[in-house]
């Protein structure tokens, strides 16, 4: 191969390699306030910044704490729930990606008890699953395309390919946080949480060609990439609540987290067969893979804030959040290693270029409302609406690695239950829904006209995507005697 037609060789090769590592960013994979945490907390969709009383303060507003009077215990608070994604055209010809799953999340197991001189200081711990996502998804074409000069292959090829994304992510954080009052009205706290993360990700594309000639040439290429790993960090909150009459308000801070530790593993294999270049058709090869690579993984600077006003027979509350932004930045990235084969074609091309996971957030602003009505002592109905904005950033997407995240879009909750309550006991019944759609999609992929210049991988199309969940809450709470 000559000087020039291997410059040409590798510019199509690193523009391949750009095209099919901007994968399609499901939903909490670019989401903050997907799940909430605790039974009453959930029903009123996390508008309890503002103060409520039970161990869920620990995650919304440390400084709550100071105020509760009653020890609890929060058991099975769980949420069953369908979601279901739809990509739509993801491959062309109305050939969509598809993703139901069914899952029950843990939404809080945590507890609460007091220490110190005279008990002023409440500690309260819990464990919560803040994100729980499954997306897998396959489609399918086989199609006659006019893709090969009518000099080598004339007529239509025929033409096959098939694409599919498995990703399964999830975070569990564990927490403990302190408060005491400071006067009657005002009461501080502080809360560490140890986060960690789980993911695996794997996506491919296949397509194959055969050309009319006397042989019957087979045209092949297909690109798999695979990853997983383990991330451990550690982030602090510090809140403040105040309480008077019938108000409470909160203000609470959470600084970017601490990246403790995390290894992982990561690869990509790129096979071309008989693909047509200046000097004639070639076969070549991009693999490799590296294990127990170190991980790391940012969680950006955020502020809380929230009001809650309680009636005589209703309450009503407010809480707005918003999440900083963080640049792009690799959560792991594998060593200099060579990566084409023959070598021959371009030693300059290798792993550490492309073998990199590839994350960053653009900064977003969160609010919810939440109503609460009591028709007794023992029966209370409550109703809530919060925004779920998504993080997704574009320069992530343009840049050179993988990209695990599938979400674009915003998401809106509405969720609406009952509370029964019967002595220092508490049932909670509640349906969750969600909702969210990006008309306006980049999507990789589209094979509707394959061409040879992007080695069969398709195009870029702007087209549709759709998200629904519904689900059911069954939580119980337990209080003990007052403190």
């Amino acid at each position: 191969m000559n000087k020039s037609s291997d410059k040409t060789f590798t510019t199509r090769i690193i523009v391949l390699i750009i095209l099919l590592h901007s994968d399609i960013l499901v939903a909490q994979d670019t989401h903050y306030w997907t799940n909430q945490y605790g039974t009453k907390s959930v029903l009123m969709g996390g508008a309890v910044v503002g103060g409520i009383k039970n161990n869920t303060s620990l995650f919304y507003n440390p400084g709550a704490l100071g105020f509760i009077d009653t020890s609890s215990l929060s058991i099975n608070a769980n949420a069953y729930s369908s979601t279901n994604i739809t990509l739509k055209n993801a491959l062309g010809q109305q050939k969509d990606f598809k993703s139901a799953n069914i899952a029950a999340v843990p939404l809080l197991v945590g507890g609460m008890f007091r220490s110190g001189k005279e008990n002023k200081w409440k500690i309260a711990y819990g464990i919560v699953t803040n994100v729980d996502f499954h997306f897998n998804a396959n489609a399918r074409v086989d199609q006659e395309h006019q893709i090969v000069d009518e000099s080598e292959s004339p007529g239509k090829e025929d033409f096959i390919a098939q694409a599919g994304i498995n990703s399964r992510l999830k975070e569990i954080t564990a927490g403990v946080g302190v408060a005491r009052k400071i006067s009657e009205n005002w009461s501080v706290g502080i809360s560490g949480f140890v986060i960690v993360r789980n993911q695996e990700f794997f996506r491919y594309q296949y397509a194959r060609m055969y050309l009319n000639d006397n042989t019957g040439t087979l045209v092949a290429t297909s690109f798999a990439r695979n990853l997983k790993f383990y991330n451990v960090r550690f982030a602090p909150k510090i809140g403040i609540a105040y309480e008077k009459n019938n108000l409470s308000a909160g203000l609470t801070v959470s600084t970017p987290a601490l990246n403790l530790f995390g290894k992982g593993s990561i690869g990509i294999d790129i096979i071309g067969n008989n693909i047509d270049t200046d000097t004639g058709r070639i076969n070549f090869l991009g693999n490799d893979s590296q294990e127990k690579l170190k991980t790391k993984y940012k969680s950006p600077f955020s502020v809380s804030a929230g009001v809650n006003y309680d009636l005589q027979k209703s309450s009503l509350g407010i809480s707005l959040q918003y999440f900083g932004g963080i640049g792009v930045y690799d959560v792991m990235r594998a060593a200099p290693s060579a990566f084409v084969r023959p070598a021959s074609l371009n030693q300059d091309l290798t792993s550490d270029q492309y073998l990199r996971l590839k994350s960053g957030a653009r900064s977003v602003f969160n609010v919810a409302v939440g109503y609460e009505y009591r028709f007794s002592e023992t029966l209370s109905m409550l109703a809530s609406f919060r925004t779920d904005m998504s993080y997704f950033d574009q320069d992530v997407k343009e840049s050179i690695g993988i990209k695990s995240e599938i979400t674009t879009w915003n998401i809106f909750h509405f969720n609406t239950g009952v509370i029964i309550s019967r002595g220092r006991s508490q049932l909670s019944i509640g349906l969750l829904t969600s909702f969210g759609s990006d008309k306006n999609r980049s999507q990789e992929g589209n094979l509707d006209n394959p061409s040879e210049e992007n080695y069969l991988q398709g195009s870029t199309t702007i087209v549709g995507a759709n998200y629904f969940s519904a689900g059911i809450l069954l939580g119980y709470t337990l209080s003990f005697k007052k403190f």
